[in-house]
């Protein structure tokens, strides 16, 4: 289960928000080689929130390295080519990781509009409608009010967004 989060949260609780090109994918072991982790580098077009090099690399729990595979329910999932928006957060380890899990990855398709990404099988995000109420991923993500947006109008939202909390 994961908690539903508010566009006002997801901005928030990212280091960054950052539009771009999935350019590659890879899994590979932690510096201890006790977890593996799948690293997709992402080929920045645009900064809204923190600041971002020209490529930075979003990783996600699981993979396969070898003869070795780990997997995660509801790890969110990226392939090379997709043009994205996504919220990051900076884990313990130093990686950077979708906020939210699915709740924090849109798709920008070819007419610049911005759509959820969806969740991975296994996640249930709790449903702010009340106490002890759970909606599959599928239903609970994207948020409403970015779904269908303008990559323009996305943009402007975060950074309105980061404005206000700095005030």
């Amino acid at each position: 289960m994961v908690p539903s989060l508010s566009f006002e949260q997801l901005t928030d609780q990212s280091e960054m928000v950052v539009a771009g090109d999935v350019m590659r994918t890879w899994s590979d072991w932690d510096a201890a080689h006790q977890f593996i982790w799948t690293h997709h580098e992402i080929a920045v077009t645009s900064a809204y929130k923190g600041a971002a090099a020209k490529t930075i690399v979003v990783s996600e729990p699981g993979g396969v390295v070898g003869d070795r595979g780990m997997s995660i329910a509801g790890t969110v999932s990226y392939a090379p080519g997709e043009n994205v928006v996504v919220f990051l957060q900076r884990m313990p380890n130093g990686y950077l990781r979708t906020t939210g899990w699915a709740q924090g990855k849109y798709v920008v398709d070819k007419a610049g509009l911005v759509h959820g990404a969806g969740a991975s099988g296994g996640l249930e995000i709790v449903n702010p409608d009340g106490p002890g109420q759970r909606t599959p991923a599928a239903a609970a993500t994207p948020l409403r009010t970015l779904e269908g947006i303008t990559a323009t109008q996305f943009r402007i939202r975060v950074e309105a967004r980061v404005r206000g909390a700095k005030q």
